[in-house]
């Protein structure tokens, strides 16, 4: 056998004051689609919408105070998830599939 390529992908639901944030993160050794004209994290709040982190140049200064507030909670969700990257309770998982197969071979 010989290992071609590795991808990780992990997503995260992280509440943060009282609010849903979808965090994704993906990284590959090799090329893929999911990399493509985006960060190795990405950051979606409760109606979906991706969390504004980027300025330009017409940008209002209202705008701009949003950018930095959102990079700066970008931050910490990252931290959040980076620290709790290997956290992940495969016994409620187990427990849920041999359930599954237990009514299955009583069919």
């Amino acid at each position: 056998m010989e290992l071609k390529q590795t991808v990780i992908q992990k997503t995260f639901t992280v509440m943060h004051d009282e609010k849903c944030y979808c965090v994704d993160y993906i990284n590959s050794d090799g090329q893929i689609l999911g990399l493509i004209n985006r960060n190795n994290w990405e950051i979606s709040c409760e109606d979906s919408e991706e969390l504004q982190l980027y300025l330009f140049k017409g940008s209002t200064k209202k705008e701009k105070e949003e950018v930095e507030a959102n990079l700066k909670l970008a931050d910490e969700l990252i931290d959040f998830c980076i620290k709790n990257f290997n956290n992940y309770n495969t016994i409620k998982v187990s427990k849920r599939l041999k359930a599954g197969m237990k009514k299955e071979s009583k069919s």
